[in-house]
């Protein structure tokens, strides 16, 4: 079972907590069911990263995660990365279900440039995924998502894939590529303008439309201690693209996040 969750830990912290404000992951990074070898599989760890004050910020802050991470044979899931859910199949190569996310906060405080801008609350999203993974070191992954934003309307669509090799059975490399599409309501909240924030921040006023947001390529690599203890490193960065890359707020066009992290599995 340890070769198996290796490249699911790295893609799980690719696109989980490397990710902007530390969300839930964009995608659901799942066992497969016949690698389970009791009823449960969980896993606790700690992530340090240095990052983007904000999606689009040319400021850095340090900060650091907790994770916790449940799934079931059954195809339960719950944790800091995959978030609640349920995988319907049963096919080790297939993976499909609902389950609920969150995306984080954007507070006004965490940056002078975001003054006058107010505050983005975290939200509770509802959707679902579609992951093909016809190997332990290939997988496609897609989700979609519903309920970010000021409003909670905000819907967001992610397709993605990953490759993984092991160079020696105690360490692992991995690589992962993924693309975001967003609604209007979407973008208006983490990219918009509207007249009431133009006048409070001195930004002029921007409506953009739904789009393609960013790209992400990212690569970590694994470190097996032990049959319980691990260490992941890696970096990714952000290609903020179409309108998302047009806000008079976005001041780095490709942030990179840098990360490390230790988890124990039981």
């Amino acid at each position: 079972m340890k070769n198996i969750l290796c490249p699911v830990l790295c893609s799980a912290l690719l696109f989980g907590a490397v990710s902007a404000q530390a969300q839930t992951s964009e995608f659901a990074q799942l066992i497969p069911s016949n690698y389970i070898v009791r009823n449960a599989n969980f896993s606790l760890g700690a992530a340090n990263l240095s990052q983007p004050r904000y999606a689009g910020s040319d400021e850095r802050r340090l900060a650091a995660y907790s994770m916790f991470d449940a799934q079931g044979k059954n195809g339960a899931l719950l944790g800091a990365v995959s978030g609640l859910g349920y995988n319907f199949s049963r096919d080790p190569s297939i993976q499909y279900g609902l389950r609920m996310t969150a995306e984080p906060a954007r507070d006004e405080s965490r940056s002078g440039k975001l003054r006058g801008l107010g505050d983005v609350d975290t939200a509770l999203e509802t959707g679902a995924f579609f992951n093909y993974v016809p190997s332990p070191n290939y997988a496609l992954v897609s989700s979609i998502r519903y309920g970010s934003g000021l409003d909670h309307n905000g819907l967001q669509l992610s397709l993605g894939g990953r490759v993984s090799a092991s160079p020696t059975p105690q360490h692992h490399l991995s690589a992962s590529l993924g693309a975001n599409w967003a609604n209007s309501n979407y973008q208006q909240s983490y990219f918009g303008v509207n007249p009431a924030q133009s006048a409070a921040s001195g930004y002029s006023q921007y409506t953009p439309a739904a789009g393609v947001t960013d790209i992400r390529l990212g690569a970590t690599w694994n470190w097996n201690i032990d049959a319980s203890w691990s260490l992941t490193t890696g970096a990714s960065v952000k290609h903020l693209m179409g309108d998302a890359a047009r806000s008079p707020f976005m001041f780095e066009k490709n942030p990179v996040t840098v990360f490390s992290a230790a988890t124990y599995r039981f």
